[in-house]
């Protein structure tokens, strides 16, 4: 019915724009140069930092941005286990700045 399907179309809109919006950004537009696709990842996309297992269970693993955009066919369990890898090659390769939260 209608009295519940709109308020949920309504809510699933809602909280995808939410747990998008603040993942994604657009401060740089890199117009005046444009960076490998990696390098481009790393500028363009922060991850949110959960503070217990219900936030972790609610943004369903897209609160790892970076490795999502990286390693799109990874199984979301496993996403914790790329910090460390990131971190270091972020260090390494001089990225700006690095792997952001």
């Amino acid at each position: 019915p209608f009295g519940v399907g709109a308020p949920a179309v309504f809510l699933s809109g809602l909280m995808s724009a939410l747990i998008v919006t603040p993942t994604h950004q657009s401060e740089e537009l890199f117009e005046d140069y444009q960076p490998d696709w990696v390098t481009a990842q790393f500028e363009s996309t922060r991850n949110a930092v959960m503070t217990n297992p219900f936030s972790e269970w609610l943004w369903g693993g897209m609160q790892y941005q970076l490795e999502h955009h990286l390693f799109p066919s990874m199984p979301r369990s496993k996403y914790p286990l790329l910090k460390p890898i990131l971190t270091k090659f972020a260090e390494e390769n001089g990225i700006k700045g690095g792997y952001r939260e």
